[in-house]
């Protein structure tokens, strides 16, 4: 098991705030890194969080500021939060989890880019449970790999789902505490405004702007409602909703245009175009 740090105090938020932060699997998979992946340009800013488990092989990101990670058999590589290069080695197997941990504007958890490789040997727990999520989704959600938020499961299974990548969250998590990382914190944000952040994240994308769920949500008229966007994100109400469509279109987009590998197994074939 992984040793607890002791709590300090700049880590503690109120549950209230805590209960903010949005956490959700977006993909695991266990197979061979496909030669068009290897080596690659990405963007990794805004979009959660990264970790590589290697099997076999290496793994290496390189980022804008020239800083280097590498890991072998047996680490984790915890992906940097920034634009990179990643490399594979031509024999490359992970296990590959791609997740977000956000505040409800978007924001990752963590102060910092969350980049560092750890031995699998100083907490074999994390890949432990994360072995067991990808076997547990894999047989369940065939298609997991590439969409798993997309797939469909009675709301009984999703929670086991869940659970399980919880628990892994927690040790991920605890490590990046262990390195230094710190939560970045929502302290004197208002709360009608973390609301209507979180209701815009989870709004149905196809039915509009919800402007009168948000008007109930704040208790606020919609040019109260833009002043405080605009001084706490730098942008209005729709431009931040249009800027939610960008991004889902985009992954849509990338869906669509990744081409095939004879190399991936029939339900990876038509995956969406990752960063591994």
């Amino acid at each position: 098991m992984c040793p607890i740090p002791e709590p300090s105090a700049p880590d503690h938020l109120p549950m209230r705030e805590w209960a903010y932060v949005h956490s959700e699997l977006e993909w695991i998979y266990d197979h061979e890194v496909p030669e068009e992946y290897r080596e690659r340009h990405v963007d990794k800013q805004r979009s959660g969080y990264w970790a590589w488990y290697v099997r076999k092989g290496r793994a290496t990101v390189v980022g804008e500021s020239g800083a280097r990670l590498e890991a072998g058999e047996g680490s984790w590589l915890m992906v940097p939060t920034e634009r990179l290069t990643q490399r594979f080695s031509d024999d490359a197997r992970i296990l590959s989890l791609h997740f977000r941990c956000q505040w409800p504007a978007g924001e990752n958890i963590l102060a910092g880019n969350g980049g560092l490789v750890v031995r699998g040997a100083d907490c074999p727990e994390l890949e432990r449970k994360a072995a067991r999520l990808e076997r547990m989704v894999r047989r369940h959600l065939p298609e997991a790999d590439r969409m798993y938020y997309g797939c469909f499961s009675d709301f009984e299974q999703f929670l086991s789902f869940h659970a399980l990548f919880q628990q892994w969250l927690t040790l991920w998590f605890r490590i990046q505490k262990q390195h230094g990382a710190a939560p970045v914190r929502l302290l004197g944000v208002d709360n009608r405004l973390l609301n209507v952040q979180r209701h815009l994240n989870h709004a149905p994308l196809h039915k509009g702007l919800p402007v009168e769920a948000l008007r109930r949500e704040s208790g606020l008229s919609d040019a109260h409602l833009n002043r405080m966007f605009l001084a706490r994100h730098g942008l209005t109400v729709r431009k931040y909703w249009e800027r939610r469509r960008l991004q889902v279109a985009r992954g849509l987009l990338e869906t669509s245009l990744m081409p095939k590998s004879k190399r991936w197994p029939t339900r990876w074939a038509s995956a969406r175009t990752r960063t591994s």
